[in-house]
């Protein structure tokens, strides 16, 4: 039996919230065309984006009330799937219909659950308060990478490239100095990094004109099956419970399309009240600079390993990343176990 190349019982961030409306979205999640909806009442559907008549997108049709009719012949199917509509006929076959798949929303997000329905607990859900707390002021965006989803979390828990990628935007200095310190916690990894005495990271200056050097720390988690969570704060150096210290988060959400491209959801949320008129706008817009210089990395990395079959090389600040992957690899042996 061929290995699946996706772990399918999980919840995947599906899209934004704002992305999801009375107008039909298609996205492939996990190599599955699927289209989503909200409802009348604003909750969200997903739905196999084939037609199962002609198997032509329903995500090209269009919402009749709760329901989306395919543009090719005019069928209907409502939120759960079943057919409601053939109009070249007035029986419906018993059964007849196209795969309805879980959806919830938290935390500015839409999730969709692409395996066993049987399994989705929208409890398992993590929360990610920075997104829609009014503590917090975020921006969010959305990349699509030319690159397997787990090379982007091994670039997450590796943090030492920002020094040479990112020389102008999230450069740190102290950053190959101080190492890791990595925890583990049933599924979930954390990992901190301290660094005293140092610049302040360009990100850093947008919120806060240090006089001087600051003490910094960052702050990693990865939950499964695919969300890293960055934490990044800065405070003058030396001085302690600094009442201006910095405040960063920066969330990360990887959804794999196929096997070789990623669908990214990311958002980066300052402290409410830090920084002046159009911060948040001048954070963002540095954030996805970074982000852009990390497609072409990802991309270009994907393309040497379809190349080359021989393992990569891990090196001691690769402890993070390989703690996810090991729990990733015992994720997909106990799906596999489960047929």
């Amino acid at each position: 039996m061929t290995a699946k190349p996706f772990l399918m019982n999980q919840w995947y961030v599906a899209a934004r919230k704002s992305e999801v409306s009375r107008s039909p979205l298609g996205r492939t999640i996990c190599g599955v065309p699927m289209v989503f909806y909200r409802r009348g009442d604003g909750s969200p559907a997903a739905l196999d984006d084939r037609c199962p008549h002609r198997k032509y997108p329903l995500s090209k049709g269009r919402l009749i009330g709760d329901d989306i009719e395919c543009a090719y012949h005019g069928l209907r199917f409502g939120g759960g799937g079943a057919c409601t509509l053939i109009p070249a006929q007035t029986d419906i076959p018993r059964g007849f219909g196209t795969r309805a798949f879980p959806a919830a929303e938290k935390s500015a997000l839409v999730y969709v659950w692409p395996g066993d329905p049987a399994l989705a607990d929208a409890a398992l859900i993590p929360d990610f308060p920075e997104n829609d707390s009014a503590e917090w002021k975020p921006m969010s965006d959305y990349l699509h990478i030319e690159a397997n989803w787990q090379l982007i979390v091994d670039n997450l828990l590796d943090l030492t490239h920002l020094t040479f990628v990112h020389k102008t935007s999230l450069a740190s200095p102290g950053i190959q100095e101080n190492p890791l310190t990595v925890t583990v916690d049933g599924d979930i990894v954390r990992a901190k990094r301290e660094m005293r005495g140092v610049p302040a990271a360009p990100i850093f200056r947008l919120l806060r004109d240090f006089d001087g050097n600051t003490d910094r720390s960052q702050n990693i988690t990865f939950t499964m099956p695919n969300h890293i969570h960055i934490r990044s704060e800065a405070a003058a150096a030396g001085v302690e419970g600094d009442p201006d210290r910095v405040r960063l988060a920066i969330l990360n959400h990887l959804t794999p399309e196929t096997e070789r491209t990623t669908h990214y959801f990311w958002s980066i949320a300052h402290r409410a009240g830090a920084g002046g008129p159009g911060i948040s706008e001048r954070v963002h817009s540095m954030n996805k600079m970074a982000f852009d210089e990390d497609v072409g990395i990802l991309r270009e990395q994907q393309k040497m390993l379809d190349t080359d079959s021989t393992p990569m090389v891990n090196l001691a600040a690769d402890k993070a990343l390989n703690e996810a992957r090991r729990i990733i690899r015992r994720k997909f042996a106990e799906e596999a176990a489960a047929g």
